[in-house]
């Protein structure tokens, strides 16, 4: 009778666990720096008139040349 419902809450947690997207750190940065540094970079690459999949390598080559890493 419990089983079901403690099976479906399993689930949903592996399932939250699983799609959580790597995070930008930097030694010493607060995580409203961070954005701002990711912001600027999204918003140079919009300028540029860039979408899809090149965008977010061009946003992730932005981040990494001013010392950010993803975990």
């Amino acid at each position: 009778m419990f089983r079901q419902p403690l099976a479906i809450v399993a689930l949903v947690a592996l399932a939250a666990c699983s799609s959580t997207k790597a995070q930008w750190h930097k030694e010493g940065v607060s995580g409203f720096d961070t954005a701002n540094v990711e912001s600027e970079c999204k918003f140079q690459t919009g300028l540029a008139k860039i979408k899809g999949d090149q965008a977010e390598e061009l946003i992730q080559h932005c981040m990494q040349s001013k010392g950010f890493r993803q975990r």
